[in-house]
């Protein structure tokens, strides 16, 4: 009876079914690309709703600010904190100066 390497038939085998051992591989791979691109997608996901949440944030303080600045800007406001700190009253008719351009 001969005896039978297993290095020589594993190479033997290997040889035969390349192809397949070749496929094998590539879906293996394939799968671990698919894996990997997953977690990725997820990431950026999660990243696009916190930057969506602050956006959204920014957008209520912008529109704070706007309603804040029209009502310190509103006339009558204004109009008292002159009369008030810098003692400012508005001129009687004799007092009104017409200024004419040449």
């Amino acid at each position: 009876m001969s005896q039978i390497r297993l290095t020589q038939v594993i190479l033997r085998d290997w040889r035969r079914y390349r192809l397949a051992l070749l496929l094998m591989f590539a879906c293996l791979l394939t799968a671990l690309a698919v894996v990997h691109s997953s977690h990725v997608n997820r990431q950026l996901i999660s990243s696009h709703n916190q930057l969506d949440q602050q956006r959204d944030n920014l957008d209520i303080e912008w529109r704070n600010l706007l309603l804040e600045q029209r009502a310190l800007s509103e006339h009558s406001r204004v109009e008292a904190i002159a009369n008030s700190r810098l003692q400012m009253r508005r001129p009687s008719g004799d007092r009104d100066v017409m200024v004419t351009l040449p």
